[in-house]
């Protein structure tokens, strides 16, 4: 969905509205002066069924993007690191780390991470010490 930033809602509210305003002077002065205030009567109509839906357009716009809940529980539950479409492995010893500290984050009882943070340690100095080489 486009959102469009309330400045420029704003601005292009007061654009339409000089606009049809505009066009109903000139259609006042060009017209017969018996039918003038006919069609002032039609451009104000106009002129509020536009307003109407610009302010509904800017209320939409400002509106908070809604996650449905069961994505919003698999976004908090699983780290990036144990999903395979983003490049993760579920079996690395990062991805146990990152959900070690997830769940001590939610839980009472902050669980032990120190061997999860030993092995993802000994990875990277592996990693580093073949590198090296």
């Amino acid at each position: 969905m486009f959102k469009m930033p309330v400045g420029t809602t704003i601005l292009v509210t007061v654009g339409i509205s000089a606009a049809l305003t505009t066009g109903a002077f000139f259609a006042g002065r060009a017209s017969a002066p018996d039918r003038v205030a006919d069609l002032v009567e039609a451009q104000a109509m106009q002129l509020d069924i536009v307003l109407d839906g610009v302010s509904d357009l800017a209320a939409a716009a400002g509106a908070p993007v809604v996650l449905d809940a069961e994505v919003r529980a698999a976004l908090a539950r699983v780290p990036p690191a144990c999903v395979v479409s983003l490049g993760g492995d579920p079996m690395a010893p990062q991805c146990l780390l990152l959900s070690c500290w997830a769940m001590g984050q939610s839980a009472a009882q902050r669980p032990s991470c120190g061997a999860a943070e030993q092995a993802v340690v000994r990875e990277y100095q592996n990693g580093t010490e073949s590198s090296a080489e």
